[in-house]
């Protein structure tokens, strides 16, 4: 009894459990002459226990020991009742004993405390010494007074832990205040709105600009959680960056979108696009401060000037004119579609590689650039529907007319750009049209002859036959030795020669000409009229 006494007293001054389990060894051995004690934590079920402290043994205090080999621990760990086994197999010891001091009993007492099991007390009995009932109940008695000890030991590790906790929490909020009072200025100051997260996603700080930012008060932004701000899209594409923070990796400029307090107040409220730039901070609570500004109008604005663009790009390819474009060196920017089937270049070998003048023969960009300046062809910095030469890929000439202007930045030049109208299938069908206009004025002045000649002949064939006709009766009724005689043939003859000049007039189809004097041109009977000698031709 006086040992356990002595025991309590030690349990109640010392400041380290260990001390005090040793104590309690050597007090299990003395009460039940045991060649050897330990105590061994476990919980029911561990297949494994902790040698937390040993008498003697081969055994050191701290060592794992495998309970699945020892049932007896399992079994006394699992009922909460203490076993003594008398001549007990030396060769399943726990501890195995010395060569000299063989036990032949085991006792096994439960540690436990208010119902729950800790470990055990393991004793190794020697000599002929029964446990009797009232060494066991100093054994139950000895195993109490250790699990309160325990019990104790692991209520004042968990406050000691908790104020260490405490202590260190209160270092890092004087570390933060320290930090933030020292750029104070700075933060409250700054056209950016700025906010400190900790490693676990809470906003440790903001400055008013953030609040004026996102609608929420200082007082809504402090402890929250970043990712309650942040839309689900967003907190899917933050866990690689949030990855890359872990391995000093803090982007700049990424755009972020932001849930602010007037879409969450209201139906019709729209998210934010937050621009943020990230950088570390306290680095031992592993912070990191995020600068952030709206940029969501600008972002809206970029979207919207990006799709005119593709508009205009779609328009400029599809138009049926050729349009190029060039900066003030000549170097081409634009080269549509209709450019690339007129001149015979594909666009990828065009755009920013070739200069606009190799479209042109030689002095030709130049002296469009001089019409362009001129005030004769549209006004300054312009020419329209300006009939040009162009060159194509082989070398072949190509008409177009051109409207053209200069790009005026403040009215400085900047750059040209041209509209060409190829006008190849136009000239041929200009070609073909005159062509056939003065195939029609052909027709229609020999329509306009054929008429005139029929009528010709119709009103001189009668006169004609009069003359002849008289001149016949005369040389039937004139002697040949007649004077007259060879006059009435005269007249015959000539009237006949006329009559068959009237019969070619007739018969004019075409309109034919030959020189005559003074490089006069006459109508060519011969090639205007078929011949003919049917007797059918004489007048009548």
């Amino acid at each position: 009894m006086q040992a356990l006494v002595e025991l309590t007293r030690i349990l109640a001054r010392s400041q380290d459990i260990r001390d005090a389990l040793n104590a309690v060894v050597a007090c299990a051995s003395t009460l039940v002459n045991a060649s050897v004690s330990a105590v061994v934590l476990a919980e029911p079920g561990d297949p494994h226990g902790h040698l937390a402290a040993v008498s003697a043994g081969r055994h050191t205090a701290g060592s794992s020991v495998d309970l699945t080999a020892h049932s007896e621990v399992q079994q006394v760990l699992a009922s909460g009742q203490l076993l003594v086994i008398e001549d007990f197999d030396p060769k399943r010891f726990l501890i195995e004993p010395g060569a000299s001091d063989v036990p032949h009993a085991l006792a096994i007492v439960p540690l436990a405390y208010d119902a729950a099991r800790q470990g055990v007390l393991y004793l190794q009995v020697t000599g002929q010494r029964v446990i009797d009932v009232e060494a066991r109940a100093m054994l139950e008695l000895l195993a109490n007074a250790t699990a309160m000890a325990l019990r104790n030991a692991q209520m004042t590790e968990s406050l000691l832990f908790e104020k260490q906790q405490i202590t260190e929490q209160r270092a890092r909020v004087e570390n933060r205040m320290r930090f933030f009072q020292r750029y104070a200025d700075f933060f409250e100051s700054a056209a950016d709105g700025m906010i400190v997260v900790d490693h676990q996603g809470r906003i440790l700080f903001s400055n008013p600009r953030a609040s004026e930012i996102t609608g929420y008060s200082p007082s809504e932004l402090s402890n929250a959680s970043v990712l309650g701000f942040l839309t689900r899209r967003q907190v899917a594409r933050s866990a690689p960056m949030v990855r890359g923070f872990r391995d000093g990796v803090y982007p700049r400029g990424v755009d972020v979108r932001f849930i602010p307090k007037a879409a969450r107040d209201s139906a019709h409220g729209k998210e934010l696009t937050l621009n943020v730039t990230f950088s570390p901070v306290l680095r031992a609570e592993r912070a990191v401060l995020c600068a952030f500004r709206d940029v969501t109008v600008e972002r809206a604005t970029e979207v919207e000037l990006r799709r005119t663009t593709e508009f205009l790009a779609r328009v400029i390819d599809s138009s049926v004119d050729a349009i190029v474009s060039s900066d003030m060196s000549g170097r081409v920017l634009i080269f549509n579609r209709a450019a690339a089937r007129i001149f015979g270049y594909e666009p990828s070998e065009v755009v920013g590689k070739m200069s606009v003048e190799r479209l042109y023969p030689e002095g030709g960009a130049r002296e469009v650039m001089r019409k362009i300046r001129g005030p004769e062809l549209g006004g300054p910095y312009r020419v329209e529907d300006y009939r040009v030469d162009m060159m194509g890929s082989r070398g072949e000439t190509i008409p177009v007319n051109i409207s053209a202007a200069l790009i005026m930045d403040r009215d400085k030049p900047i750059g040209s750009v041209g509209i060409f109208t190829d006008v190849r299938e136009k000239l041929r069908m200009e070609a073909r049209l005159r062509t056939a206009q003065e195939e029609l004025r052909q027709q229609e002045k020999s329509l306009a002859l054929a008429e005139l000649a029929g009528t010709t002949a119709h009103e001189l064939n009668q006169p004609l036959t009069g003359v002849i006709g008289y001149a016949e009766l005369l040389m039937r009724q004139l002697s040949r030795d007649s004077p007259l005689y060879d006059a009435a043939d005269v007249i015959l003859t000539e009237s006949q020669r006329m009559a068959s000049i009237v019969r070619k007039i007739g018969k004019i189809t075409r309109y034919e000409t030959r020189s005559y004097l003074g490089g006069t041109k006459i109508l060519d009977l011969d090639r205007a009229a078929p011949e003919s000698t049917d007797a059918s031709d004489d007048p009548e």
